[in-house]
């Protein structure tokens, strides 16, 4: 039998172990490419989580992630909205080489972003794999 002094003590002990036990950390987002481009600069982070678009001297968007689609010329094709009349998103990577213009480094794809009336070129840190090599 356990004293009663030592019962109040017992409890508290085992209640945060068991509160410790059910608390989880959330895992951190999986970055599955990177997108950048120049003139003007941009870039959008794909992750497990999202994709984060930012333009140099504006705000940050961040948009669900959805899986690709692959079209007929085997592109992925990454389509997300966020919300309401904000246009839609559409990134297309193509598995082509892609030099980074001023830096002179060499990317495995090319990328082409449209979000509403906008377009920009860029390239791409990884192909998703199902993506043709041509």
């Amino acid at each position: 039998m356990i004293p009663r002094l030592f019962a109040p003590l017992l409890l508290a002990v085992l209640t945060g172990l068991a509160a410790g036990a059910c608390r989880r950390e959330r895992p951190q987002p999986i970055v599955l490419t990177i997108v950048r481009g120049t003139e003007p600069f941009w870039s959008i982070d794909v992750r497990s989580d999202g994709m984060q678009f930012s333009r140099l001297g504006a705000d940050t968007a961040f948009y669900p992630y959805a899986p690709p689609d692959f079209d007929a010329d085997g592109r992925a094709v990454y389509r997300s909205k966020r919300f309401g009349a904000d246009p839609l998103l559409t990134l297309v990577i193509e598995r082509t080489d892609c030099s980074g213009g001023t830096s002179g480094q060499h990317y495995p794809g090319t990328a082409v972003l449209t979000r509403g009336d906008s377009t920009w070129r860029g390239c791409a840190t990884a192909v998703p794999d199902s993506v043709g090599s041509k």
